[in-house]
């Protein structure tokens, strides 16, 4: 899977990273069809806040529910 990864104050990269995986009972794998970078990411991005190199960008994220550690008609497969 593509992810943005930090590396530091203006240096991003795009990655290949580990798929999820399912380890809580209230996990879902979501495949992501839309995401943006917020004002967060930006004030990481510019270095006016602390982040560690390897954190990745974009947790705003809309999708389709791929799998579920739970069968349930909020979190089951194919939902959006």
């Amino acid at each position: 899977m593509k992810a943005v990864v930090f590396q530091g104050p203006y240096d991003l990269q795009v990655e290949d990273v580990e798929d999820p995986k399912i380890e809580q009972p209230t996990d879902v794998v979501v495949r992501i069809t839309s995401t943006c970078i917020c004002g967060s990411d930006l004030h990481m991005y510019e270095g006016r806040t602390d982040a560690e190199p390897g954190i990745v960008f974009g947790h705003e994220n809309q999708g389709i529910v791929r799998r579920s550690a739970q069968a349930s008609s909020a979190s089951r497969r194919g939902t959006a």
